[in-house]
Order: structure tokens, then C-alpha cells, then sequence
């Protein structure tokens, strides 16, 4: 790699978990973000990822799990239910724009939202991003969920 080809790679850090039940997928994400100069770890399931949790702290959470077997909504709302994991940034990522599914990512504790297939530039620069900034002050979100939860009841 010259010089020029080398001034081109993005040089980040921090450690994040990439959690994906597609087995491609992750492994796509796991390598742009490694190539970025990330420490990646995978989690193919749940499981996987409270085993790696028993004895690491992440920088962020990359979550992908929409299946309906795979419940991400659940896991958000587990991950920001522990104490050591309520300032981690959590990008959640989804096939489906649909305006109720991005509230319930948001409210079930996301602090991003973007549509699938995310370019692994753009996953690199969101990563970095939310390590760069941390978690966003989520008592804004927590308000209007609780107004949009009353309106619509």
C-alpha cells in the first residue's frame, strides 16, 4: 500500500460488538470495521453476546437482529436495563423505515437508527461518530415517547 492508498484508510478506535444473526452480514461488518482500526467483537446470538459482556465494557453496540425469533427490540431494552451499559451508544439497523418501527427502536433504547444495506463507510463514520460523541441525553426521546404513547392511547 503506497502512501496516498494508506492516507485514504480511516484509523479509529474502540472496542464494539457486532451483533447479527446473518452470518455474512456480520462478518462484512465486522471486517470494514476492523480494517477502520476497530476491536471488533462478534455475537451471533444473544447468548454470544452476555458471555462476552461477563467480562468486557464495549465502546458501542451494532445491532441487527429484526426476526422475529431474534427479538433486537428486546435486547435493546435488556441492554439499557444494566447499569454498566447505560451510556453505550447502540446503533440499531432495520430492513424497514416504517415511522412505528424506528419509535420502538428509539424507545426501547437506540440512539441510531439507519436502513440496511448501510455502506461500510458509512458504518465506519457512524461507529466513530457515536464513540467520538457517546450516548446522546436520551431524556428528550423519553418525552416524546411518553406524549406520542398518550396520544395514540
Amino acid at each position: 500500500m503506497n502512501d496516498f492508498e494508506h492516507s485514504l484508510q480511516p484509523d479509529y478506535s474502540g472496542r464494539v460488538v457486532v451483533v447479527d444473526d446473518n452470518t455474512n452480514v456480520r462478518q462484512m461488518m465486522t471486517l470494514a470495521l476492523r480494517t477502520a482500526g476497530f476491536d471488533v467483537f462478534e455475537a451471533a446470538t444473544q447468548i454470544d453476546l452476555q458471555r462476552w459482556l461477563a467480562y468486557n465494557q464495549p465502546d458501542a453496540l451494532v445491532i441487527d437482529l429484526q426476526r422475529p425469533e431474534a427479538d433486537g427490540l428486546g435486547l435493546l431494552a435488556r441492554m439499557r436495563a444494566r447499569p454498566e451499559l447505560r451510556d453505550v451508544p447502540i446503533l440499531f439497523l432495520a430492513g424497514s423505515d416504517a415511522e412505528d418501527f424506528r419509535y420502538q427502536a428509539i424507545t426501547a433504547g437506540a440512539d441510531w437508527f439507519r436502513l440496511r444495506p448501510l455502506g461500510m463507510i458509512d458504518l465506519q463514520n457512524q461507529v466513530a461518530t457515536m464513540i467520538e460523541s457517546g450516548r446522546p441525553a436520551r431524556a428528550p426521546l423519553r418525552r416524546a415517547a411518553v406524549r406520542r404513547s398518550r396520544v395514540a392511547g
